[in-house]
């Protein structure tokens, strides 16, 4: 089940009506948006959404300059399909006089709320801020409590981890862990309920909890290992213990780092925020993957998570969003959504992805009118290669050309990274072109040599950039086509292209005879060191 169709009305930035269209086989979406141009407007939306499908929303944030006679027209649309061939679509709506999702499949929507897989730049922040001492995890994971108007005291807010599922009891643990706290608090507890409390944390929550912490560690160092920053973590937990009518003991899970093998005491005080930014969101995304994810509907909407990650730690992310969200079995697929106002990061995820499976969309501020307020203008970016045939269509032969070589950089790079072929050695990276990558890809992998020819020949005219002092010419309007249609064999064939076994074969031999002469050195060391001990 994917989503193929958001649709704002009047809500928060969004003045008027808005479309976002993922296509019928509901693509992942990337967000450009300027500050205040609303993109972070469409992540409240989403979690809105999904929130009241389990609870009714006190409010729904309409735009300011919603005239009266227009007022309570906020609404939200979601629109589902279970598969692009499917002729049946699901709409659900939240509007402002409802406040909830109200049909009959919401359970669609409320199993999704359940993997919490909504976080931005704030949502991080928690996992090292306002820590003195030592970073707990508790609250964060399992939820918060406060005294309510009436005393009593009550969860305020859901922790990351509050439906999953404990395997010692089959319950939601954060579900558990409300019913715990609030048998404790009880005036009227009684001594049934003590005995029966303290004997429920000892067999059944501790070690439950325990286990799926476990479960979180091993991921999280799973992901900082592709990061490749040095960090190793460890989620301190022994039990938690009932002491007395409101007082329980050993609810905490510190958070212990080590850097490079040497423990950090006060790591959010130490680490940059480079680092501090890559483990708060390993910790998001392993967490996330303990949460019920067997829903027909899997969403992740990431929020402006760059703000602290530099441009190293960039790549290591798509890669792990790549290799455990998106190109995972299809009932492990989430759908993601991400926004970004750093435009170097939209293109290098779009450089990264492609728009097979993923839509690009940027978005900008305008004003309605002179001296008004303004509203927010969404542009799909339908990729390279339709922009050179849109350009193609108008006669713009030159702009078709640049579009057209734009699309074969981006996928040639894109073809080497996925299957890490090697490509020649620049000491100045900037100095690496696409022919030293599709020389790789030419070199190196199984690629059809009938379709090598063909992109050579196009290369030569279409792709070469100093090729184009003739592109008025009207014959030059085929060679645009051929060499389009021939793009489009080789981005069809990429997902197929695997590496010459010769070459693996190649380089397990020199990684045998580098190993084979570290050996011979050591030996030819120890003579040395007999000859001088003689």
């Amino acid at each position: 089940m994917r989503i193929t169709d958001i649709k704002l009305t009047n809500y928060r930035a969004f003045y008027g009506e808005h479309h976002i269209c993922l296509d019928k086989d509901g693509k992942n979406l990337m967000l450009y948006g300027e500050n205040g141009s609303g993109k972070s407007s469409l992540f409240t939306a989403m979690k809105d959404f999904f929130s009241a499908s389990v609870k009714k929303l006190p409010e729904l944030e309409e735009n300011i300059f919603v005239p009266a006679s227009k007022k309570n027209s906020v609404k939200i649309e979601l629109t589902l399909k279970e598969n692009p061939s499917s002729s049946k679509s699901i709409l659900f709506e939240l509007n402002a006089l409802q406040k909830e999702i109200v049909s009959d499949d919401k359970i669609l929507i409320s199993d999704a709320n359940k993997i919490k897989g909504f976080f931005d730049y704030r949502s991080l922040l928690r996992t090292h801020l306002g820590h003195a001492e030592s970073v707990d995890l508790f609250s964060l994971l399992l939820g918060n409590f406060a005294y309510n108007s009436n005393k009593e005291y009550k969860l305020v807010d859901q922790g990351i981890l509050y439906h999953s599922v404990n395997r010692f009891s089959t319950r939601e643990i954060g579900r558990e862990w409300e019913v715990i706290v609030g048998d404790t608090f009880n005036k009227m507890q009684t001594a049934r309920q003590k005995d029966s409390t303290k004997n429920y944390l000892k067999d059944k929550f501790s070690p439950g909890l325990k286990e799926i912490l476990q479960s979180i560690e091993s991921d999280t160092n799973t992901f900082l290992n592709t990061f490749g920053i040095g960090l190793n973590v460890k989620l301190d937990f022994d039990k938690v213990g009932y002491v007395g009518r409101r007082h329980l003991n050993g609810a905490v899970i510190q958070l212990k780092i080590d850097f490079f093998t040497k423990h950090i005491p006060k790591h959010q005080n130490f680490l940059n925020e480079a680092r501090l930014t890559a483990l708060a969101i390993s910790l998001y995304l392993a967490s996330i993957k303990v949460n019920p994810t067997k829903g027909a509907l899997k969403i992740l909407v990431l929020d402006d998570l760059l703000i602290g990650l530099d441009m190293s730690n960039r790549l290591p992310l798509l890669e792990i969003l790549r290799k455990h969200f998106v190109d995972v079995k299809p009932d492990d697929r989430f759908q993601i959504i991400m926004t970004t106002y750093d435009k170097v990061w939209y293109e290098l995820v779009k450089s990264y992805f492609g728009a097979e499976q993923w839509k690009f969309v940027e978005v900008y501020s305008k004003f309605l009118k002179e001296d008004d307020f303004e509203i927010p203008i969404i542009k799909h970016d339908n990729g390279y290669l339709e922009k050179a045939k849109k350009y193609l269509a108008d006669k713009d032969f030159k702009a078709s050309a640049v579009y057209i070589r734009t699309e074969f950089e981006r996928l040639v790079k894109t073809i080497c990274d996925k299957q890490r072929i090697p490509v020649s050695y620049k000491k100045n990276q900037k100095e690496v072109t696409s022919d030293d990558f599709w020389a790789a890809i030419e070199s190196q992998t199984d690629l059809d040599p009938e379709l090598i020819k063909e992109v050579k020949v196009h290369r030569g005219v279409v792709m070469n950039p100093f090729s184009h002092y003739d592109l008025e010419k009207p014959e030059f309007e085929k060679e645009l086509r051929d060499t389009i249609g021939a793009i489009e064999k080789l981005k069809a064939a990429s997902g197929n292209i695997k590496k010459d076994r010769s070459i693996d074969r190649l380089e397990k031999d020199i990684a045998k005879l580098n190993m084979d002469m570290a050996a011979k050195d050591k030996i030819i060391e120890e003579l040395r060191n007999k000859l001088k001990a003689i």
